[in-house]
């Protein structure tokens, strides 16, 4: 039993690790100007574009 408190506890670490960068690349996304995020945001879209249509050839 005390394994089982010992892999949740890090898992807990991991996961507010996660939230702190993601708070962080949102305030680093919202001090850039609106034109790179919205280029970046149209590159994301075309990339997936790409990917959906590759798997529907499968």
């Amino acid at each position: 039993m005390e394994s089982t408190q010992r892999v949740s506890k890090p898992s807990k670490d991991a996961a507010a690790e996660a939230e702190a960068v993601r708070v962080n690349r949102l305030r680093e996304d919202a001090r850039r100007p609106i034109s790179v995020n919205l280029a970046e945001t149209i590159a994301l879209s075309h990339a997936l574009l790409k990917m959906a249509d590759a798997a529907q050839r499968r």
